[in-house]
């Protein structure tokens, strides 16, 4: 049974990022594919080597610095969770989160809101999406997504970071729910898993 991590949904839970989750055991159902959701709360002690897929989503600013500081004792845990290739998703503002595990830079800036179009090599099509942050990747390297419209990594028309399958955004909208092709390159990876 694949296990599904939601970390901190009560806290951070902006602009229906749940639907992420919700889109991603819609197809996992679709599929009779057996799953369990694990929603880690701010008391829970989360155990990176028991779960298939991480999942975190956007949040309000002062929630974001909370959850840093309890996740930053995980910093061992995590690093060799995404070493393993297990898959991670982090959307939205939370990126901003993980800049401790030092994969990437974040900048803060003025709030960036717009749509966004974009096309990614992890899936066929255009990906469509939103963003409203004021945090944005700073990295050039390990890029996730290619934009049309929308704003990039420093200044670029390139947005996002992937290492092994560790994936981090600032796109929402929930992006998975929103783009079907997207999420299921991730059911595919999750089936992988499975074997």
């Amino acid at each position: 049974m694949l296990k599904i991590a939601h970390l901190f949904p009560e806290e951070l839970d902006l602009y229906g990022e749940n639907g992420n989750i919700k889109a991603l055991t819609y197809y996992l159902k679709k599929e009779n594919i057996p799953y369990e959701i694990i929603n880690i709360e701010l008391n829970s002690q989360p155990n990176f080597k028991e779960y298939d897929f991480v999942y975190l989503g956007s949040g309000r600013k002062k929630n974001l610095q909370i959850i840093k500081n309890i996740l930053k004792e995980y910093k061992l845990e995590i690093l060799d969770y995404i070493t393993k290739n297990k898959i991670f998703l982090v959307t939205g503002n939370a990126i901003s989160i993980f800049d401790f595990l030092d994969l990437y830079e974040i900048e803060e800036t003025t709030f960036k809101v717009g749509n966004v179009t974009a096309t990614t090599s992890l899936c066929n099509g255009k990906i469509k999406a939103f963003q409203n942050t004021e945090y944005l990747i700073k990295s050039t390297n390990n890029l996730l997504f290619t934009l049309e419209q929308g704003f990039g990594n420093n200044n670029t028309m390139l947005e996002g970071y992937q290492k092994n399958n560790f994936y981090a955004t600032t796109l929402i909208g929930p992006i998975l729910a929103r783009n079907k092709e997207l999420t299921k390159y991730f059911i595919n990876l999750l089936k992988e898993n499975l074997n």
